[in-house]
Parts: C-alpha cells; structure tokens; sequence
C-alpha cells in the first residue's frame, strides 16, 4: 500500500501559504458582497431603489425570467462560492496528486474569470442610466467587494496552480 499523500496546507512555503486564509477572507467578502447594496437608483429624485447581487437575482425569479435567475445567481452566488469551497478543500483536506489537482484547479481557475463579468454588467448599467436624465446611479459597497473576493480567490487559485506545479509526480 503507497504511503498517504501530505495534505497541501502543511506543505505549501512562501506565498502558498496564504492560500487557504486567502480563500477564507474572499468566502466572507464574498457573502458580503452579494448581500450589501451593488447599485442605488434614483428616478426622478423621488423613488431611490437598491439592489444588491442576491436580491437582484431573487427579483428575476420573482417576476418569473427564470434563465436571468439562473445567470445571476449561478455566476454571482453560486459559482464563486463552490470556487471557494473547493479550494479550501484542496488546499486543507484533500491528498491529491499533481495531475488530480491540476485538472481541479486549472477548469476552476478558468471559470472564476467570468464572475468578473458581473461587475462589468453593473458598470455599464450605471454608464447608461447616468447619461438620462430621469434617473441617477451609482456602485454600492457591495460590488467592491463582491469584485475584491473575485480577485482574491483568482490570486488564491493562480498560487494553488503554482503549487501544483511544483508537486513532484508519482
């Protein structure tokens, strides 16, 4: 019988060391980034609106646009945190091998980029409602750090490819 891998935690050096409370804090800005207010409207400077990326996406379902349910809720909630739940198990529970976890990590790494695109999304939405005049916009909070927990995850993931990289094959 071969020997039991090392986890990666107790092993990883240098920068790699940071990779699991990286995944931590990006799990909380995360959390807080979906449920503070993203975008503030105001129509007419009487009716003020908020939204923050979970309600959002529940307003889609609401008013039955069960397909832009599914893109909002899937690339802002769902998938960056299964990102980060399954980096915080490879990094402190898992024993893979090289190949096991370059094929995790690298598909992973490639589909946290598109959570990216919701920042963009809300961006362009406040550029075309500040040129009208019957309405203001502006960011909340809550894509900060919904856009801070993206890039902290996707440095976490690019030092976890590093790492496995570096394992030596069996």
């Amino acid at each position: 019988m071969p020997p039991k891998r090392p986890r990666l935690a107790p092993v990883a050096r240098g920068a790699a060391r940071a990779i699991g409370p990286a995944l931590l804090l990006a799990g909380a800005l995360l959390a807080a980034g979906v449920g503070l207010p993203s975008l503030h409207l105001q129509n007419l400077w009487v009716m003020e609106l908020e939204y923050s990326l979970l309600s959002a996406s529940l307003a889609f379902w609401d008013k039955g646009h069960y397909s832009l349910f599914v893109l909002l809720f899937g690339f802002t909630v769902a998938l960056p945190a299964l990102k980060i739940a399954a980096g915080l198990w490879l990094f402190y529970l898992a024993r893979p091998n090289p190949q096991t976890l370059r094929h995790w990590v690298e598909p992973l790494s490639a589909l946290a980029k598109w959570s990216m695109l919701d920042v963009f999304v809300v961006a362009v939405i406040v550029l075309a409602l500040e040129g009208s005049l019957i309405t203001a916009a502006s960011l909340g909070s809550g894509i900060a750090l919904f856009a801070a927990s993206v890039l902290l995850s996707g440095w976490a993931y690019g030092r976890l490819l590093c790492l496995a990289l570096q394992l030596p094959e069996d």
